[in-house]
């Protein structure tokens, strides 16, 4: 997918098993290393997730927001 890669990372609500952002958000792992930095606090359900290991059908929704952004 070409809006997909390794180093982009999403908030992924555990107990829905889907992203908290709407699917046009990603971020770069720069990104989740400084909101970590700055004292950003998961929620208990919540956890950080390589976009690229969502499910293909995760991965394609975040790819078509994504392009449909440009």
């Amino acid at each position: 997918m070409q809006n997909i890669s390794k180093e982009d990372y999403v908030i992924f609500n555990k107990t829905t098993k889907k992203s908290i952002d709407s699917y046009d958000i990603v971020y770069h792992y720069t990104s989740i290393v400084e909101f970590i930095n700055n004292g950003f606090k998961l929620k208990p359900n919540e956890e950080i997730v390589c976009v690229a290991e969502l499910s293909i059908e995760e991965q394609m929704k975040h790819s078509e927001a994504i392009e449909n952004c440009k």
